[in-house]
């Protein structure tokens, strides 16, 4: 018997807030674009700020993805520039190469990863999962 009470609970929650999965409370959502301004052969994305963040948003074979813009590899605002192979769902960084899965935001061949944000799409509108406030020492 421990000293203290560990309440099991708080502790998943927890656990999957690190991991990026929070499940308490509903998720916001912001207003990205009209879908018609997204690139439709899917070959470019749409860049969109929202506050300190940028978003990529693709349309790929009739579905909206948006993935973080900002490739990890020295910080770069340029995945939605970068090269799309449409069938593997898939953006290579123009600067360096990095590749990433555009639905996971997985890197391919290596352990990092870039946000992915859910879509929404009310009439030709394109609402975008409003991204999480991140801690920082005064930026």
């Amino acid at each position: 018997m421990s000293d203290y009470d560990i309440d099991d609970d708080a502790l998943e929650e927890a656990r999957r807030e690190l991991n990026g999965q929070s499940q308490s409370g509903p998720r916001a959502f912001i207003y990205a674009c009209k879908l018609s301004e997204i690139p439709a052969n899917g070959s470019r994305g749409k860049v969109i700020v929202c506050e300190h963040d940028e978003i990529a948003i693709f349309l790929i074979q009739g579905k909206v993805h948006a993935i973080s813009n900002m490739c990890p590899h020295e910080n770069s605002p340029v995945l939605a520039s970068g090269f799309v192979d449409k069938a593997a769902l898939i953006v290579t960084c123009p600067l360096h190469g990095w590749a990433f899965e555009i639905q996971t935001g997985r890197m391919i061949g290596g352990g990092g990863c870039v946000e992915t944000y859910e879509v929404k799409i009310v009439d030709d509108e394109v609402w975008v999962e409003e991204p999480e406030k991140k801690l920082g020492f005064g930026i």
